[in-house]
């Protein structure tokens, strides 16, 4: 079973269908059909349960899905290795993020590493924290960046940093000037939520009920750049790290405001890895070169702000 299969075959079991699979590696879906049937045949036992609903593994497939992502791994840190022998770092880096640290955090550290390692390629995703999580323990994400929350036994959480969810206003709104709010001062005005984005707005969610308050829900969305508008505007209070709005809390038109009496102060940003699957000497470097970035993020002024109301 040589590399393109193997490659084939792991595509087609997370996405459920031959269809998908084939949009997502830009190979015919017959072609891909047809390397599965002949792998089938020569192994003698079907791979997938054939659903009306798509393709399911079957126990065979799952043993052969091991099989793959552990062989597909140990090839990209063999052409790694073979690349360090000759000085330089190569292959592809993928990595799984939650999307605030797509506006500027990640972009700017792709681009520092590019300029030392010109021949490591990056694949990015972004997803909510459970996203994240799984797609570094399934193998579809060399590296994660997420909360310090619930995470499968086979990742680690590694270089974590004070993190905290605050409240983003305009700086027009009437929480502005407050020095700190609690979730509760925040329902007296519309909310804007992050959908799927368990754990995080469950906790939004349950400590509001305990404090019997719920507030509006003007507009809930899975993307920052849909709320970002209606924070600016005014519209409403969001909750967000910092990191999805560095430009406009450096211009002055959001500001962060911490929240106290809830655990959303409290989380912690940092690196997953796996735990029991090697990394590419070029993954390796790029862990390094995130742990030193995201160190420099306790110095910025919202972090000093958050600071500060802790020493109180």
């Amino acid at each position: 079973m040589h590399a393109a299969f193997l490659r084939y075959f792991t595509v087609v079991a997370r996405a459920g269908s031959i269809r998908a699979a084939s949009e997502q590696l830009h190979v015919a879906a017959s072609a891909i059909s047809r390397q599965i049937q002949k792998v089938e045949d020569e192994l003698g036992t079907p791979l997938f349960e054939r659903l009306p609903g798509g393709l399911r593994l079957t126990q065979a497939g799952k043993t052969l899905l091991t099989h793959a992502d552990q062989t597909l791994n140990d090839f990209e840190v063999l052409k790694g290795e073979l690349g360090a022998l000759r000085g330089e770092k190569t292959g592809t880096v993928s990595i799984a993020s939650l999307d605030s640290l797509l506006v500027s955090f990640l972009p700017e550290q792709v681009g520092l590493f590019h300029k030392t390692h010109p021949k490591v390629d990056f694949r990015v995703r972004t997803g909510a924290h459970g996203t994240v999580t799984t797609m570094v323990a399934e193998g579809e994400a060399d590296l994660g960046i997420t909360f310090s929350l619930a995470r499968p036994e086979d990742t680690e959480f590694i270089s974590p940093i004070p993190m905290p969810l605050m409240a983003m206003v305009a700086a027009g709104h009437p929480l502005a000037e407050r020095r700190s709010v609690t979730l509760s001062d925040c329902a007296r005005y519309n909310l804007l939520l992050q959908l799927d984005t368990a754990p995080i707005r469950s906790l939004i969610e349950m400590e509001l009920s305990v404090l019997k308050r719920t507030g509006r829900v003007l507009a809930a969305s899975n993307n920052l750049m849909m709320l970002k508008p209606l924070i600016l505007d005014g519209d409403g209070v969001a909750f967000y790290t910092p990191l999805g709005m560095v430009r406009e809390l450096a211009e002055g038109s959001i500001v962060a405001v911490p929240l106290e009496g809830t655990r959303l102060g409290g989380l912690e940003l940092g690196l997953l890895v796996p735990r029991r699957r090697k990394l590419t000497p070029a993954a390796e470097a790029l862990a390094a070169q995130l742990a030193e970035g995201l160190e420099t993020l306790r110095d910025a002024p919202w972090m000093r702000k958050f600071n500060a109301l802790e020493g109180a």
